[in-house]
């Protein structure tokens, strides 16, 4: 059995969320708060059920930022608003006045009464509920990104995810406090990771199916932090795996931060003996 840890993450003051400390815990973080059929993905309301329901703590939640264009924060996961809402167009096009008098959809299309939240009230919420943020940050607005997590004191309570090592660099070149990710392909990709001398408490790892083993056990020796996405809506039919499945996917890739569209039931299902 696998065995799960709940750890006090944010109770550390002098260093970034993941350190050599808690190189033996499991985390759950909601992919874009959580995927469930009559709550909006990204939506505070999913949020807010992923925190309060998923069984194992502290909870991590994964969010889309993008930016409006009177320049607001806002999280949603696709350019345009059509999907999510009852809006239509390029959220870069869209004035804040109009971002704010549209609803969210459910994934089955029904509208609910719930706004499209900026990312200034997520990040309130998450500095009140011991919530780790994972940032999938859209076009480069990592400085608007990064001015906003400083502003409430959260970089220590973030994650960001980042796919190349250019933005990478530019990551930790705005702040040598939050956990930055890097794309975990292959040792030729952790060689140029390691050029940009980012100190390993800064760093996670992020691993697919397709990394080597090899990468794997090097990033593990040395204490970093790995991740990976279960990816069950893409890859299931939008369906729970067996808790073997779970537990075999981060046996295999030594995870410490497991990404799952339904945190809640995974976190559940880890705990059965």
């Amino acid at each position: 059995m696998i065995r799960v840890i709940s750890i006090a993450l944010l109770c550390i003051a002098a260093m970034p969320v993941f350190s050599q400390s808690e190189h033996d815990a499991l985390l759950i973080c909601g992919h874009r708060g959580g995927f469930y059929n009559l709550l909006p993905e990204n939506s505070l309301t999913a949020i807010r059920y992923t925190v309060g329901n998923c069984a194992l703590k502290p909870v991590v939640v994964e969010v889309d930022v993008r930016k409006s264009k009177d320049g607001t924060l806002y999280i949603l996961h696709d350019e345009a608003v059509d999907r999510t809402t009852n809006g239509n167009g390029n959220i870069t096009t869209l004035t804040d006045a109009y971002i704010n008098s549209l609803k969210l959809k459910t994934s089955s299309g029904m509208l609910t009464d719930e706004s499209v939240p900026a990312f200034r009230d997520v990040l309130m919420y998450a500095k009140s509920n011991n919530v780790v943020l994972m940032l999938d940050v859209k076009d480069d607005i990592w400085k608007d990104v990064i001015s906003l997590v400083d502003e409430y004191d959260m970089a220590r309570k973030c994650i960001a995810l980042t796919f190349n090592p250019a933005v990478t660099a530019k990551v930790y070149s705005l702040s040598n406090v939050i956990a930055i990710s890097f794309l975990a392909k292959d040792v030729e990709s952790w060689n140029v990771i390691q050029k940009i001398n980012i100190p390993h408490d800064n760093l996670v790892a992020y691993v697919t199916s397709a990394t080597d083993v090899s990468l794997i056990n090097i990033i593990h020796q040395l204490k970093i932090s790995i991740i990976a996405d279960a990816s069950e809506s893409m890859r299931n039919k939008a369906m729970l795996y067996s808790v073997e499945f779970y537990r075999s996917m981060i046996q295999k890739m030594k995870l410490n931060i497991l990404i799952t569209d339904f945190p809640v039931e995974v976190s559940k299902l880890l705990q059965q003996k």
